[in-house]
């Protein structure tokens, strides 16, 4: 008997067929080892196999493992014919969500791009801009509140005066929040000229998500410049 992975579905119609054959042995039916040698690609394996009734019946898992396709049982029997056979079902994939941080760090790295690309340098990150930046962002303002901003950059504890970029959006992929944050900004040529102030040498960033909606914050730090509420 020989088989190859082209000829699963007429395979397993007929394993269904014993498998019916089989639940009525208590009726009568007998089936015995069969004598009968079976070829996988005309290659001969050894299999278990049953005659009943003049045919040959062998395990779905018997003829998986040989003929290299996956069986297994979940709500049912499952056949993969492109998965090879292990007789247990796949790892359900667990889709992991970006953390906040590790969309503020992304954002970061995506401002540093956009600076090297028009000639500035690289913004370090200042922990007390992070923090007000993430603050602010809490807020969920929808424009800005300079008064508001200037306060929470002066309580944090920076000392400087600094440039404030917001944007607000609907969020249908996480991951890609700090890409779409910073191409808004980048977009608009009075956000791009405060992302990319040579005069700035310090960033803090924050996001905050709230019913399905991101709120992105940057800060830049300017040593040169005195914040009026401080």
């Amino acid at each position: 008997m020989k088989h190859d992975k082209k000829a699963i579905t007429a395979m397993v119609t007929g394993m269904a067929i014993g498998a019916a054959l089989v639940s009525e042995a208590a009726a009568g039916i007998v089936a015995e080892p069969t004598w009968q040698k079976i070829y996988v690609d005309g290659r001969q394996v050894s299999m278990t196999a049953y005659n009943i009734a003049g045919h040959n019946y062998v395990r779905l898992r018997d003829i998986g493992q040989q003929v290299g396709f996956n069986v297994y049982w979940e709500d049912g029997v499952q056949i993969d014919t492109d998965a090879p056979y292990t007789g247990v079902a796949p790892a359900q994939k667990i889709s992991s969500q970006p953390t906040e941080m590790e969309i503020r760090e992304e954002m970061i790295r995506c401002i540093n791009k956009v600076r090297k690309k028009h000639g500035v340098p690289e913004l370090a990150v200042d922990q007390s801009l992070m923090d007000a930046a993430q603050e602010c962002s809490a807020y969920l303002y929808t424009k800005h509140n300079n008064r508001t901003e200037c306060e929470t950059v002066a309580a944090s504890g920076y000392p400087h005066g600094f440039g404030s970029n917001l944007t607000v959006f609907t969020v249908t992929e996480p991951e890609k929040i700090p890409q779409k944050a910073v191409a808004n900004w980048e977009h608009s040529p009075g956000h791009l000229a405060t992302m990319i102030d040579p005069n700035c040498d310090a960033v803090g960033v924050g996001v905050t998500i709230n019913n399905g909606r991101a709120f992105c914050y940057m800060f830049v730090g300017n040593p040169t410049a005195n914040n009026p509420y401080a």
